[in-house]
């Protein structure tokens, strides 16, 4: 920290902390944390102002409200300033998309990652950790404008607006201001899953496709049951291996969210899961299957020969011709080998379910207390 003792007006040190759960907000927090603090300081005049960043698991699916007491108590163990709270789940109260939530007595506050959609998802959270712990450090008149005080992220925007619950301890709370609040949300959702490292994930049942395929290429029948089918049956076959994938990961790991029937909030909380899930497993399978049919059409160009492929189909052959056959031969090898393995690691796998998420983060809250 510079030293201040010959200014005239030294600035006070003053500090964020912000409490991130791990996996997507713990890697944001540190892809972001030093741009967090110099836009703090450049905001800020009078004050000299440091981040520092944790990971600890808490239970953010019924808003701040529920854990407010134990994030104050950490707050002023730590004496941090203010303190910004960022989870990946999402959160839906009286009936609408939470955004983020604020505590000013306590200075604290929460914001929901997949509420803030899935494109510059990172300036967006930089920007709004900035603009929330700026609002909450400044002193609050309750007869001023809400506008006037609030984050200029949140209020600058058409997709969010500004609630002041009547009771409670949350001061302010940010909710999503449109229609497309729900496609907004599950873009963000998706975005969190990563549904990218899936692929990892499937490693062991790609790795039992392959030598599926490798067995399946070299059989003539292939050859003729992709040269008879056409691309719009393949194009059938592919989508029924992909689904039977996505199906199979569900029933074997139990990722699909029961709801209670009696109980809106649980229903909603668990179609969001759910589409959610599949969409993050479709993704991952989607990928998956593409690397498969490039390993395996590059197999076909070296190991078939093209008379011997012309004389069993009994036409001149075309690169087309090589493209059929890898795509049977990756469909066939995705349901007959890679749905009849297990898998190496189930961490990604169980990473991509909301409900599993927030279930482990509710064991860990229970063991640690």
């Amino acid at each position: 920290m510079p030293d201040h003792s010959g200014d005239a007006n030294p600035k006070i040190a003053r500090t964020l902390g912000v409490l991130a759960e791990p996996e997507v907000t713990a890697e944001f927090a540190e892809r972001n944390g030093r741009e967090v603090r110099d836009l703090l300081n450049l905001a800020d005049e009078r004050h000299v102002w440091s981040v520092v960043v944790e990971y600890q698991d808490f239970t953010a699916g019924n808003g701040l409200a529920p854990m407010l007491n134990s994030l104050a108590k950490h707050r002023s163990l730590r004496a941090w300033d203010v303190m910004v709270c960022l989870t990946d789940l999402p959160i839906r109260l009286d009936g609408r998309t939470v955004v983020a939530e604020v505590a000013l007595e306590e200075q604290i506050s929460l914001v929901s990652l997949p509420a803030l959609g899935a494109v510059n998802i990172d300036r967006r959270v930089r920007t709004a950790v900035v603009d929330l712990s700026w609002a909450m450090h400044r002193p609050f008149d309750p007869e001023d404008n809400v506008v006037e005080f609030g984050p200029p992220s949140f209020h600058e925007s058409r997709h969010i607006q500004t609630t002041v619950p009547d009771q409670g301890p949350i001061g302010f709370r940010y909710v999503s201001a449109t229609r497309l609040g729900r496609g907004r949300l599950l873009a963000g959702m998706l975005r969190a899953n990563r549904p990218w490292r899936l692929v990892f994930g499937l490693r062991s049942a790609m790795a039992a496709a392959i030598a599926t395929g490798a067995f399946a290429l070299v059989t003539d029948t292939i050859w003729q049951l992709a040269d008879l089918l056409g691309a719009p049956r393949l194009t059938l076959l592919m989508a029924l291996s992909i689904s039977s994938m996505v199906f199979w990961i569900i029933a074997q790991h139990d990722l699909w969210e029961g709801s209670k029937r009696n109980d809106a909030l649980e229903r909603y909380k668990a179609s969001l899961y759910n589409i959610s899930t599949v969409w993050s497993l479709a993704i991952g399978v989607v990928i998956s299957y593409t690397l498969l049919f490039v390993a395996v059409l590059l197999a076909a160009a070296f190991t078939i020969d093209n008379a011997l492929l012309a004389l069993t189909l009994q036409h001149p052959v075309t690169v087309w011709d090589f493209a059929e056959v890898a795509w049977m031969t990756t469909s066939a090898a995705l349901i007959g080998g890679a749905l009849g393995s297990g898998f190496e690691s189930k961490d990604d796998i169980l990473r991509a379910a909301y409900g599993q998420r927030e279930r482990h983060r509710r064991q860990s809250v229970d063991d640690g207390e």
